[in-house]
C-alpha cells in the first residue's frame, strides 16, 4: 500500500476554483487534501489547456516534492482533463496572466481559446481558423496522457485522472483506439476513459449551484471531493501514514 504525503492537482478553472470566494480553501483539491490530511499544491489555471496540464505537471513535480520534503512515490497527482478546443504557445511578449498561478516557467506562455477570438486575439483566430481540428486534438490528448502517465509511473508516483466535463467525443477517431487501449481505466474516476458520465460537471449538474459562468460553487466542489475520496479509499491507498 502506498503512503500519500502530498497531493498535486492540475486542470483548468474547474480545478482552480473559478467563481469561489476562497478557491485556495474551497476548490475540490483543497477539500480533498483536507479530507486526506495532506498538503496540496494546485497548479490549475483558468482557460488552461490539456497540454498545459501535462507541461506544468512534468516541469514542477520534482521541485514541489523537494520543497515539501517528500519523494515522488509519496505524491498523488490528480489531473482533471479539460476541453479539447484549447492550446498554448510560447512568445517573448507580456505574460498572459488570466488567473494563472505563480509558477516557474510560466513566463511567456500564452493561452489559445475560442473565447479569445471575440477579444481580437489574433493567434487564437489563426490557430482555430487554420490549424485546429477535433480528431487531431483527441489524438494529441491521448498521446500526452500516455506520456505523462508513463513518466509519473517511472518515478514511482501515483497518478489519477478525471474530466471537467464530457471532453472526448462520442465517436473517437481510428487513430485514438490503440492509445485508449494502452491507458489504465482503473486510474480514471468513473472507470472509463471514453465516457465522462462521472465528470465533475455531470456529478454536480442539476443538484448543486453554479456561478454566472457555470462553474460549480462550494457545495459542488465539496461533493466532488467526497466522491473522489471514496473512490481513492476504495483503491486501498493510505494518506499521511494513516488508512482512510
Amino acid at each position: 500500500m502506498a503512503v500519500i504525503r502530498l497531493l498535486i492537482a492540475n486542470g483548468c478553472s474547474y480545478t482552480r476554483g473559478a467563481e469561489l470566494d476562497r478557491p485556495e480553501r474551497e476548490a475540490w483539491p483543497a477539500l480533498l487534501a483536507a479530507r486526506l490530511g495532506v498538503p496540496v499544491v494546485n497548479l490549475a489555471s483558468d482557460g488552461g489547456s490539456n497540454r498545459r496540464i501535462v507541461r506544468t505537471t512534468l516541469v514542477n513535480l520534482e521541485r514541489l516534492c523537494r520543497e515539501h520534503g517528500v519523494s515522488v512515490a509519496e505524491t498523488l497527482t490528480v489531473c482533471m482533463w479539460t476541453g479539447l478546443a484549447r492550446g498554448e504557445y510560447h512568445a517573448r511578449r507580456r505574460r498572459d496572466r488570466g488567473n494563472r498561478p505563480d509558477l516557474p516557467y510560466e513566463t511567456n506562455w500564452h493561452r489559445l481559446g475560442r473565447w479569445r477570438i471575440a477579444e481580437d486575439h489574433k493567434p487564437s483566430a489563426a490557430y482555430f481558423g487554420h490549424l485546429w481540428n477535433e480528431e487531431g486534438a483527441v489524438v494529441d490528448l491521448l498521446v500526452d496522457w500516455l506520456l505523462l502517465d508513463s513518466h509519473l509511473r517511472s518515478l514511482g508516483g501515483i497518478s489519477r485522472y478525471c474530466f471537467a466535463w464530457d471532453v472526448l467525443p462520442a465517436r473517437l477517431p481510428l487513430q485514438a483506439r490503440p492509445l485508449i487501449d494502452r491507458l489504465d481505466a482503473t486510474a480514471v474516476y468513473g472507470g472509463s476513459i471514453v465516457s465522462a458520465r462521472s465528470s465533475f460537471y455531470d456529478t454536480v449538474a442539476g443538484t448543486f449551484a453554479t456561478g454566472s459562468l457555470y462553474h460549480p460553487l462550494v457545495a459542488g466542489h465539496d461533493h466532488f471531493a467526497a466522491r473522489l475520496e471514496g473512490w481513492l479509499c476504495g483503491q486501498g491507498l493510505v494518506a499521511a501514514g494513516r488508512p482512510w
